[in-house]
């Protein structure tokens, strides 16, 4: 994808994420997407111009899984709620990279399927106007922009 007058700052990807305790839980274990039947989803609900919106849709269609019933579902209006939830032991979320790359690394949270349960979600782009393109404080911005993307995929972590 392209953006008129955009550049591609990183690429976002989507997965699972729980606790590590939750992940090896000993009597519902996380080994497979199907597993996830056996758990709650930390979900979250956006409501937009075409109506609520799961923040689960995007990765259950992407794994042919848009039928599966989990033991419950969460719902909370801000992603900082459910990366906490998630945190505690709550249930599984779907984590975001680069978003997630700080908690992954920390042993916070763990991606219980690994890298074959990842979907490409997307790109951001930077957009600068043209009269702001020359400004030093611009230039310097985007270019920590940079340095800080470049940092966490520097240190990125397995997923399991």
């Amino acid at each position: 994808m392209t953006v008129p007058g955009g550049e591609p700052l990183l690429n976002v990807e989507i997965f699972p994420v729980c606790s590590p305790a939750l992940a090896r839980d000993r009597l519902h274990p996380l080994k497979t997407p199907a597993d996830l039947t056996n758990h709650v989803l930390l979900d979250l609900e956006t409501t937009t111009i075409s109506g609520p919106w799961s923040d689960w849709g995007p990765w259950l269609e992407a794994m042919k899984l848009g039928d599966l019933r989990p033991a419950g579902t969460l719902r909370f209006s801000h992603y900082d709620q459910v990366v906490q939830a998630a945190i505690d032991g709550s249930g599984v979320a779907i984590g975001r990279n680069p978003h997630s790359a700080r908690h992954l690394r920390e042993g916070l949270l763990v991606g219980p399927f690994g890298r074959e349960a990842t979907v490409s979600w997307g790109t951001y782009f930077v957009l600068i106007a043209p009269r702001s393109a020359e400004r030093q404080v611009v230039k310097e911005f985007v270019a920590w922009l940079r340095d800080e993307i470049r940092q966490d995929a520097a240190t990125e972590v397995e997923r399991r």
